[in-house]
């Protein structure tokens, strides 16, 4: 939902058989946390990502609210020394950008549009891959989740929660599903081997007593024209329950950049891949 790219993921070994034991009663825990959350009305959410290529660094945190089962939302993101507003209204999302963008991007309007469909079918899968980093993409990744281990137990913001370390394995979400959401999640799979080089993805989970997510993060590599960048993401999502949220500027004040995006996004892709 920010600014922050979610693109590709690496790392681990695939699982694409059933689980069984331990591993089995885990991912259980792990996909029903998920399912949980998913259902949930709302929830506040403080995010971390920190991009690195080389030598450089560039981190980019936030925090926010998300309600009416993540069809709206809001959230302050900082990076490089610079807020951004963000106001998400299903199907688009709304960027405040700062004063001194130029006005060749803005047209002299203080806020930019984004209808979430345009990263959707730039990339070509139906859903949000290297698009925002909307806690629900993460949720629908668990749902691929193959190899499952107990970490230990930590308190997240006060809540204590079980640690678990899974994998994401894109040939469970490739063959995950029924359907429309299925042939979506093969063409995501196939994606984020492509973007990655890579077959899994390794991802921490944080379940809270209450059954619900209290925090996920995972690092990838990704493939790109200049090397290898990595990409750190943490999210913790706390107080469950309807939230209050910002509404969308009016439409004086906005300008739409889904032709601009569709330009970007699709040199991105021509330029990001291992082979």
């Amino acid at each position: 939902m920010s600014t922050v790219v979610w693109t590709g993921c690496g790392g681990g070994t695939p699982t694409s058989s059933t689980p069984t034991g331990a591993n089995a009663s885990y991912l259980a825990a792990v996909t029903a946390a998920a399912a949980a959350t998913d259902r949930v009305p709302g929830y506040k959410m403080a995010l971390t990502s920190t991009t690195t290529l080389g030598a450089n660094t560039v981190t980019v945190s936030g925090n926010g609210t998300i309600d009416d089962a993540g069809r709206e939302g809001s959230i302050t993101v900082e990076v490089a020394g610079h807020k951004l507003e963000e106001v998400l209204a299903k199907p688009y999302v709304y960027i405040q950008l700062p004063t001194n963008t130029p006005a060749s991007v803005t047209h002299g309007k203080p806020w930019i549009r984004l209808d979430l469909s345009t990263l959707t079918d730039s990339f070509g899968t139906g859903s949000s891959v290297g698009g925002s980093p909307d806690p629900a993409q993460a949720l629908t990744y668990l749902r691929g989740a193959g190899a499952v281990t107990r970490v230990g137990s930590e308190s997240v913001r006060g809540v204590a929660s079980t640690h678990y370390r899974a994998i994401i394995d894109f040939a469970r979400l490739k063959a995950g599903g029924t359907g429309a959401q299925q042939r979506t999640m093969k063409r995501a799979g196939a994606l984020l081997e492509r973007l990655t080089g890579d077959k899994s993805l390794p991802m921490d989970v944080w379940i809270g007593a209450d059954g619900h997510l209290s925090r996920f993060s995972f690092g990838f590599p990704l493939c790109t024209a200049t090397g290898r960048v990595r990409e750190d993401v943490n999210v913790e999502l706390f107080d469950y329950g309807r939230q209050a949220v910002v509404s969308p500027p009016p439409a004086s004040l906005v300008t739409d950049v889904d032709a601009q995006v569709k330009r970007v996004v699709a040199k991105a892709l021509s330029s990001i891949g291992c082979g």
